[in-house]
């Protein structure tokens, strides 16, 4: 249970450096740009606002939990328990072939209306395909 709780707490640090950097990243970038575009800043601090939610609601769930065994144990449970391990490997799987497959079909349409957005969906297309690729390596040499 020890090694668990070390676990929880490199995740707890992690999700902070992701909470503090994002946060300087997104004030560094609205301070270097004073020029965009209203739309583009509005989606930015939507993503910016919906990745910040998630961080500080995990941190605060890790959080939580280090504070209380009970908790702790649940999660330990929870994390190694065979059924849930194989829903989410499942899920990744899947998704990641859906994102990729409905990103390709997008970058197709929007080849015919403008050519930076399907540039722009090409390089996400190529960055998801890399990264599969790169954690499929990486597991595949770890196991």
């Amino acid at each position: 249970m020890e090694n668990f709780r070390k676990k929880v707490e490199r995740r707890f640090k992690l999700d902070t450096l992701v909470c503090l950097c994002s946060l300087a990243l997104y004030f560094m970038l609205v301070f270097l740009t004073n020029g965009a575009s209203d739309i583009a800043q509005a989606v930015s601090m939507g993503v910016f606002v919906g990745m910040e939610s998630f961080a500080v609601y995990s941190l605060t769930r890790t959080f939580a939990t280090l504070r209380n065994e009970k908790k702790l144990k649940e999660m330990y449970i929870n994390e190694t328990d065979e059924r849930n391990i194989a829903i989410n490997k499942e899920t990744s799987q899947k998704s990641s072939a859906i994102s990729m497959m409905g990103t390709a079909m997008a970058a197709v349409a929007a080849g015919f209306f403008n050519e930076k957005i399907c540039f722009s969906l090409v390089a996400v297309l190529l960055f998801s395909a890399l990264a599969t690729v790169i954690v499929n390596v990486y597991y595949k040499r770890k196991m």
